[in-house]
């Protein structure tokens, strides 16, 4: 599994707080770069931005600044971010001509923030003006006797300014007093990089897929549909209902049919099993072992009368997902729509999801003295480990055939 990195610096306002994040390509864990390509920067800083280290992850609530080329802005695919997230920096090299006019002034009546990187104050970047917010001025290169007259020009546009590599403190105070609205520099922190493991095709789809089966506002017509779109997952699901494992009176010959039999929640939790089960490269004692924690967590919570057999077996179900993806389980629930209860228990423990999840790792790990489940004895969590193990090696030989 290949790692991916984002490098990103703070932007800072005047009162030193952090006001947003650029995010930059990089290559490694590295602070600087040698980009080589610019559009294929461009595109794999928001590629893995959004797909593999996700955004939250990146800036929290706070901005993103993120560089464009002069193709990116004219083939213009579609920017898949939140207008009001993201700043478009616009190079120093672009060449501006009324094609890219034309595609600025779309994209801001659309709502979409600009800056102009590295300026120079020459007269070429005139007709962008309506259509900019931030200007970025590179101090090293920058003429400190006439600045605060382009400074004054400036601001009767109603433009930002953005002072980018302030290295000292003195730089900084005198941007500070020629009015600069924002900082950005080594003298107030260095770029860090931003690291994950690239998920593969299979796992992302199934992270889409276990996404929407989490959202509580799924009914049995938006299940359907969800399935249903998906041939391949409807066969694995219809060929799993016809199982002998579940040995179901009549045959089922629809995915409407198939919600009906097992329930809502069920089937959601089935689905979410079968798409698991399609991740490459995963051996098949993981899936054995998702399956017996989902039994053991589901029956341990419906003995107890505590919680419902569902939200035990969801919760066992996912109790895998970071063996599955090769990634943190606190940031892969957290893009999943989960009752907090269910979170809390997969995530520290707690509660009597917790109490099941500690339960059921306690037989896989042979830690008897953690083999406990407040209101059952002991005989019966045996019973019920027993049964759970012997229903996941039925169920494991209809998923994988």
């Amino acid at each position: 599994m290949q790692d991916i990195f984002v490098g990103r610096q703070a932007i800072f306002d005047r009162k030193l707080e952090v006001f947003a994040y650029e995010l930059l390509y990089r290559d490694g864990n590295t602070a600087s770069a040698q980009v080589l390509d610019g559009d294929q920067a461009s595109s794999r800083v928001i590629l893995n931005a959004l797909t593999e280290i996700g955004f939250e992850r990146l800036v929290d609530q706070k901005k993103a600044f993120i560089n464009l080329t002069r193709n990116f802005f004219v083939e213009l695919p579609p920017i898949p971010f939140n207008k009001s997230r993201v700043v478009l920096e616009i190079l120093e090299d672009i060449e501006v001509d009324q094609a890219l006019i034309r595609i600025i002034e779309r994209l801001y009546q659309d709502g979409f923030s600009f800056a102009l990187d590295d300026f120079n104050f020459e007269s070429q970047w005139a007709p962008l003006y309506p259509y900019i917010d931030i200007i970025k001025v590179e101090v090293p290169v920058v003429d400190w006797n006439s600045l605060p007259q382009k400074v004054r020009q400036l601001r009767q546009s109603n433009i930002k300014l953005l002072a980018e590599k302030v290295e000292t403190e003195e730089e900084y105070q005198r941007l500070y007093d020629l009015g600069f609205d924002y900082f950005q520099g080594y003298y107030f922190s260095r770029p860090n990089v931003v690291s994950a493991k690239r998920i593969s095709e299979s796992q992302m789809v199934v992270m889409q897929l276990l996404a929407r089966l989490s959202d509580p506002q799924v009914d049995m017509g938006r299940l359907d549909d969800l399935i249903s779109r998906d041939p391949g997952l409807s066969l694995k699901i219809l060929r799993y209902m016809n199982s002998a494992a579940l040995a179901l009176p009549r045959k089922v010959e629809s995915i409407r049919q198939a919600i009906v039999y097992l329930g809502l929640q069920r089937i959601k939790a089935w689905t979410m099993l079968i798409s698991m089960a399609g991740v490459e490269g995963k051996p098949h004692e993981v899936f054995n072992n998702a399956l017996v924690r989902a039994h053991m967590c589901g029956q341990l919570l419906k003995d107890s009368g505590q919680s419902s057999f569902d939200a035990g077996f969801t919760a066992g179900l996912l109790s895998i997902l970071d063996i599955l993806m090769d990634q943190d389980l606190e940031s892969l629930l957290g893009e999943l729509p989960l009752a907090e209860e269910v979170r809390m228990g997969l995530l520290d423990h707690e509660g009597v999801i917790g109490d099941a999840i500690v339960c059921a790792l306690a037989f896989e790990n042979q830690e008897w003295h953690h083999a406990v489940f407040p209101g059952l004895s002991h005989d019966r969590i045996l019973e019920i480990y027993l049964c759970s193990t012997q229903q996941a090696f039925s169920e494991l030989a209809s998923l994988i055939q």
